[in-house]
């Protein structure tokens, strides 16, 4: 998935979209590549994000092309842990989808994020 033509534009949805959402919750955020060190040794939060599957479909697409773009969907799985030392305490799956069929109306790549990027930052600001 990585090699997609359109990873960096999904990744940088993703992380646009939770800087958004941890900015509104008033937490602190930084978006990190997985090779990036986990433990950092403070408090905090690590949401660990394995995207196992998608297809884009950005709002312009939808608009001008209709049931043509397809559905667009995120398979995700989101892990909680602690920052200090590394402990995994949560775990959920995100799995949406839209239905072309619904037209220009259907929920888009960043609509879906952002219902994910929601549903996670409620579960991290009601466990703080």
């Amino acid at each position: 998935m990585t090699e997609a033509r359109d990873w960096p534009a999904f990744k940088k949805e993703w992380s646009d979209t939770f800087a958004e959402h941890a900015k509104s919750a008033g937490i602190g955020f930084a978006f990190a590549e997985p090779d990036a060190p986990q433990v950092q040794g403070e408090d905090g939060t690590l949401v660990h994000v394995t995207v196992n599957d998608y297809r884009m479909v950005g709002i312009g697409s939808r608009v001008f092309f209709g049931v043509m773009t397809g559905n667009a969907y995120v398979d995700a799985r989101i892990r909680f842990s602690s920052l200090r030392d590394g402990t995994t305490f949560g775990e959920q799956q995100q799995n949406t989808s839209s239905s072309a069929w619904s037209g220009i109306f259907a929920k888009v790549t960043p609509q879906q994020v952002d219902a994910i990027a929601a549903d996670v930052f409620k579960s991290v600001k009601a466990a703080r």
